[in-house]
């Protein structure tokens, strides 16, 4: 369980660590420093909101499962202009070098994936990196079986995803299932855990965004998900835990074109209620 040390010699009592911990589990009395109320330690959800806000560093929050990160500075003057253009410069890949992505280049965007948000902090995502692109391409296949066996029951996804067009394309040699993608992110968690589905689509969006900067291109791989998720080869394939569900998945590699300009899109829209 987590345990919150302070420094008392640097600690000037301001209390922002109080007002910032979402939980409200510390305490300020007695005349002494930041302390746990006495259900604290059950409580805390290991936020860190605490020892980040103090603006002396002088408290420390400690658990067995937590990994220190390495200190950084924070840019608080980071360009609104440029990270927005940044933002709007995002795309789907969809055509990829035939080149694999370097295992230590995966680890890095991976490590920033992690301090995605979650709900309460669970940090309860996990995740399947399919990295071997011929184990993909077997993947993948199933996922093609799967279509073919809801295109013979000639069903209404079937129609609306033109599965007999992709089935063609695949056997042409095409892949439009995972874009001939070198490697496969699965983001997948516990079945009870609170807010999954939701965490997960976070933590692949961060993925997304994050990856650009690492020379790689990222898509959402909703063919493969949907397969997996209704057909049993595929998911035994995969291999998760009994008591686990995929999220979703993402294709990733380096980019095979270079996008000079931001797409359009449609105009905002937007109901202010004062």
């Amino acid at each position: 369980m987590p345990e919150l040390f302070v420094k008392d010699t640097i600690c000037t009592r301001c209390g922002l660590c109080i007002k910032a911990c979402p939980t409200g589990i510390i305490k300020l009395q007695d005349g002494l420093n930041p302390r746990f109320v006495d259900n604290g330690t059950t409580r805390c959800i290991s936020c860190g909101h605490c020892e980040s806000v103090c603006p002396n560093g002088a408290l420390t929050l400690m658990a067995p499962h937590l990994v220190t990160p390495a200190p950084e500075q924070v840019n608080a003057e980071m360009d609104p202009d440029q990270l927005a253009a940044y933002l709007r410069q995002r795309r789907s890949i969809r055509n990829y070098r035939d080149l694999p992505v370097e295992r230590s280049l995966i680890d890095r965007l991976m490590d920033t994936v992690r301090y995605a948000p979650s709900s309460s902090n669970n940090q309860a995502v996990r995740w399947l990196i399919i990295y071997n692109t011929s184990e993909l391409r077997r993947l993948t296949a199933l996922a093609v079986d799967w279509m073919i066996s809801v295109a013979a029951a000639e069903t209404a996804l079937s129609r609306h995803f033109d599965f007999g067009g992709i089935i063609q394309a695949w056997d042409r040699g095409d892949d439009p299932v995972c874009r001939k993608a070198p490697h496969l992110v699965m983001a997948y968690a516990h079945r009870e855990a609170a807010a999954a589905r939701t965490d997960g689509i976070i933590a692949l969006s961060h993925l997304e965004i994050f990856a650009p900067s690492l020379g790689l291109g990222a898509c959402w791989a909703g063919f493969f998900q949907l397969a997996a998720s209704q057909w049993k080869p595929l998911a035994e394939a995969l291999d998760l835990p009994n008591d686990h569900l995929l999220i979703h998945a993402m294709m990733l590699g380096y980019p095979q074109f270079t996008y000079r300009r931001p797409p359009k899109r449609n105009p905002l829209t937007i109901v202010w209620r004062n």
